[in-house]
């Protein structure tokens, strides 16, 4: 089995399974056809990669896509935090109030 077929079966599976799951996310939906699409470019077409390394002065496609990957892993790891940062406030903020409404039912009673 040639590795483009390894390569893009998990890409058009990603397209598949997770764009209706993304239901009016509209941004999140061409987020993921386009990653995706770009992907299988990529894997059908290597020396585009390889173009834009030289593009940038990087030496393969493939270290490259590499850089590329960890600079957005990383971007994707702070938003993520930053997510549940929020989300820990807000549930902060929600335990605090539900707190003080039953001290104030009781203290009615």
């Amino acid at each position: 089995m040639s590795i483009k077929v390894i390569l893009l079966i998990p890409l058009v599976l990603l397209i598949i399974f997770f764009l209706p799951k993304l239901g009016n996310k509209t941004f999140y939906r061409l987020a993921l056809i386009g990653i995706s699409a770009l992907g299988i470019l990529f894997v059908l077409f290597p020396q585009i990669t390889d173009r834009l390394a030289h593009l940038v002065g990087v030496g393969r496609g493939a270290d490259l896509i590499t850089y590329l990957f960890i600079v957005f892993f990383f971007l994707a790891g702070i938003i993520l935090y930053s997510k549940i940062r929020k989300i820990e406030a807000d549930q902060t903020e929600l335990v605090r109030k539900i707190t003080v409404e039953m001290a104030e039912k009781l203290n009615k009673q």
